[in-house]
């Protein structure tokens, strides 16, 4: 989980901005919940964002902050999860270079 401050920001501008940034992934959504993901459910591509704009900031999620639980209570999930740490981690790198990108450009 990475933690950011950014000035106030337009979500909409921001899900505008991850489309054309990242055309390769789906930005998706729903329920009120913000992700970048690689296709469809997938434990090692998936990105979610959590969001507060009118005071500018944003924090990353990522299979990685819960692979205790899974290691506890599913150890072969847990384990395939530690195995695609590297995948995550540059997954999640990728994600948070565009939106520095996009919300600089914003101001």
């Amino acid at each position: 989980m990475q933690h950011f401050q950014f000035q106030p920001f337009s979500k909409n501008e921001l899900i505008e901005g991850l489309k054309k940034t990242f055309p390769q992934y789906k930005i998706q959504t729903s329920f009120g919940a913000l992700q970048v993901r690689t296709s469809g459910f997938t434990l090692t591509g998936n990105v979610k964002l959590n969001t507060n704009p009118e005071i500018g900031k944003l924090s990353t999620e990522t299979c990685l902050d819960s692979a205790v639980l899974y290691l506890i209570f599913c150890f072969p999930i847990g384990i395939y999860m530690m195995m695609k740490k590297q995948k995550v981690k540059q997954f999640e790198s990728e994600v948070i270079a565009g939106i520095k990108k996009i919300l600089s450009e914003e101001n």
